[in-house]
């Protein structure tokens, strides 16, 4: 199943977002996706619109606040100890609820884009797109055996390097330091083997998904 996320905004009204979001988990023929893409595309742009202001509002807010700290510079010592400066935190949060707006747009255009580059033309399409994800997914699993395959030799060597290290307290720091090693080893391993495993997962709904239009 291809979803899209809606995020809650201040900066722009999400019904039609949403209105396309529920749209796109009931297509089900070639027929209604010319119609979604042509109302997605106009949506995606009415989005980067919506950047287009957001960028323009934090401007503002980075002119208020640098006008702000250039005042507050010039006050006397004792002055700027009692100065709670209430109006800078007021713009310090606005600046940061404005990033945050910014980035929930940047992903649901991103949903967006992903879910028209996924939209098949025709039937022949459809079987172009299923073989192209099922080829991809296979490619992963290969990838997620081979990162499997060290995984388990970094634990092996670990354990023998564990049985070979002095008996109680005298080989506790080799033991210590093996472990340390093991660990710092297998994390980057075991990110690479969840990123893996999310792409297949996502790769097998979306061939179920495009399934439907067969």
């Amino acid at each position: 199943m291809i979803d899209i996320h809606i995020p809650a905004s201040l900066e722009y009204n999400t019904a039609n977002s949403s209105l396309l979001a529920t749209e796109l988990k009931k297509l089900d023929s070639i027929d209604g996706v010319a119609e979604w893409n042509k109302k997605a595309t106009a949506e995606v742009a009415a989005l980067y619109t919506i950047l287009e202001t957001i960028a323009g509002k934090q401007e503002k807010v980075r002119q208020v606040l640098f006008q702000d700290q250039q005042e507050h510079k010039a006050k006397p010592f004792f002055k700027k100890i009692f100065d709670l400066r209430k109006e800078q935190k007021r713009w310090l949060a606005e600046q940061s609820r404005l990033a945050r707006e910014k980035a929930h747009i940047e992903a649901l255009i991103k949903q967006f884009e992903s879910a028209i580059a996924f939209m098949p033309e025709n039937l022949d399409d459809v079987k172009v797109m299923i073989k192209e994800c099922k080829q991809q997914k296979e490619e992963l699993l290969t990838e997620k055996k081979a990162v499997n395959d060290q995984i388990s030799s970094i634990r092996v060597e670990a354990r023998q390097q564990t049985a070979n290290t002095n008996y109680g307290n005298y080989g506790k720091g080799d033991r210590r330091r093996i472990r340390l090693n093991k660990e710092s080893a297998l994390r980057p391993q075991e990110s690479q083997k969840a990123a893996i495993e999310r792409q297949v997962k996502e790769l097998g709904q979306v061939i179920i998904w495009l399934e439907r239009f067969e």
